[in-house]
């Protein structure tokens, strides 16, 4: 998997976080996650992200957003699988 891919569906998310008619803090705990998983992304030539919180919380954002937001979390959905794919 490349983490090129990922940075890229990272972008995708960040836009349609922006455009989203959620409260502020559902906005900033989003924006959170997918700033964390970006970082982290890039520390070392694996890739592989130790923090095992970020998984938990990709899931529970998923399930948050599944009825309202549909596209968000697809997007969610997607970058679950690949981080997945890199051992995550």
């Amino acid at each position: 998997m490349d983490p090129k891919q990922i940075h890229q569906q990272l972008g995708k998310l960040q836009a349609e976080i922006d455009a989203l008619p959620v409260d502020d803090g559902n906005r900033a705990k989003l924006h959170a996650l997918v700033d964390d998983i970006d970082r982290e992304l890039g520390v070392g030539p694996q890739f592989v992200l130790d923090d095992t919180s970020l998984q938990d919380r990709l899931e529970e954002l998923v399930s948050n957003f599944e009825v309202e937001h549909p596209t968000v979390a697809g997007i969610l959905k997607d970058i679950m699988v690949k981080l997945a794919s890199i051992g995550v």
